[in-house]
């Protein structure tokens, strides 16, 4: 049996690093048993059904075709816990809680830190209610992370051949979608150009002349609007340990491809619990829908240009869904430093880290420079 090293051991706490990957700690039953061979079924992106990866039977996921519910903001959940059999670890260092089934490594998904323990399930955890299974699977993603390394003008020349993929997992993010009607009252001084001829005096050949000349006026005057509509499907993360800045960058996830949630769709990957609760959520989708209503609100002003716009923003009708989506978390090394990248499960859209090679910024720089001085001399001689 495959031992565990203690390592970093303090009297507070203890953290294990195993050897190779292990189970922290598992359940003892099989909540997804393999009918031919008994072994665990894992969910295949590439067939989009459950895989032994022993005998390579396969077992089709039932998907209730029912439609996608949307709670009331200040209703209490209906479901909760994660209606699986699985374990949760918590990282120390980040935050960030991971519950899984099989073959947790002993690192932070997120940080890397070693410090990572077992934590109780959490019974009042909002359970989600709706998932978009992932659709890219892992061989993809090595493909995607290749041509994603070619690219880019800056990067080192010999980053595809030298840098050495050492961490990819598939994780179902936590998000919050909000829907809610939003009215907005505003009020600005709308502005319109008009031009009055001026008369000025300019030396001509060491003359005065008189000339004219015409200048643009503003003229303001008070106006007021109102505007309101609907807002489908805010979508607001809710990881603690997911790089925010990258996170971002891999959207949009098709929400229509939502499919209510079966935990037969999270066997042989991980899931982050929410660190955003509900309400921060909204906090946070609360304002991406003001400044989109200011922004429109300030299309509605009439006028050439406005000022002194005010906008007040009422909400109704707020309702929420708890879902998880798709994403791969990966890190390459290149000359032993590591570099983060993430992967859209659904759509395979990258987004990372990449080294910077300084010699060829310096040659971009330089080569600028001698644009700048030929065009400068060409115009000086002309």
């Amino acid at each position: 049996m495959i031992g565990w090293r203690e390592v970093g051991f303090q009297p507070h706490r203890k953290a294990y690093y195993p050897d190779t990957a292990f189970p922290l700690s598992m359940p003892e039953t099989n909540q997804f048993e393999c009918e031919g061979c008994g072994a665990h079924l894992e969910f295949d992106p590439k067939i989009q059904a459950m895989k032994c990866q022993f005998c390579q039977s396969e077992k089709i996921v039932p998907i209730e075709h029912k439609a996608i519910v949307e709670h009331d903001f200040y209703s209490a959940p209906k479901a909760t816990g994660w209606d699986r059999q699985a374990a949760s670890f918590q990282c120390d260092s980040c935050g960030a809680t991971i519950s899984a089934d099989i073959r947790v490594a002993g690192k932070c998904t997120y940080c890397n830190s070693p410090y990572v323990k077992e934590k109780p399930p959490r019974p009042d955890l909002i359970r989600p209610e709706t998932l978009i299974p992932f659709r890219v699977d892992k061989n993809n993603v090595n493909n995607l992370f290749k041509t994603w390394l070619g690219k880019g003008w800056f990067t080192p020349s010999n980053l595809v051949q030298l840098s050495r993929l050492d961490l990819i997992k598939g994780v179902y993010t936590p998000f919050w979608t909000y829907d809610t009607q939003a009215y907005s009252a505003w009020t600005a001084e709308s502005g319109y150009y008009y031009y009055v001829t001026e008369t000025y005096t300019a030396m001509v050949n060491g003359k005065s002349q008189i000339r004219t000349r015409q200048v643009r006026k503003i003229r303001w005057v008070p106006s007021h609007g109102q505007r309101q509509g609907f807002y489908n499907d805010v979508l607001v993360p809710a990881s603690r340990g997911m790089n925010q800045e990258l996170i971002y960058k891999i959207y949009p996830f098709d929400l229509r491809a939502l499919v209510p949630y079966k935990p037969e769709f999270l066997s042989g990957f991980l899931a982050e619990e929410y660190a955003v609760d509900l309400q921060q959520g909204w906090g946070v989708a609360q304002s991406n829908v003001l400044a989109s209503e200011r922004d429109k609100c300030a299309k509605d002003v009439p006028g050439d240009t406005h000022r002194f716009l005010r906008v007040q923003t009422n909400f109704s009708g707020i309702t929420y869904k708890h879902t998880l989506l798709p994403v791969w978390i990966a890190a390459y090394e290149y000359k032993a430093k590591t570099y983060h990248f993430l992967v859209n499960g659904q759509t395979g859209e990258v987004q990372g880290f990449k080294p910077i090679s300084w010699a060829k910024v310096a040659l971009f720089v330089g080569a600028v420079a001698a644009a700048v001085a030929g065009l400068a001399a060409f115009i000086y001689f002309s």
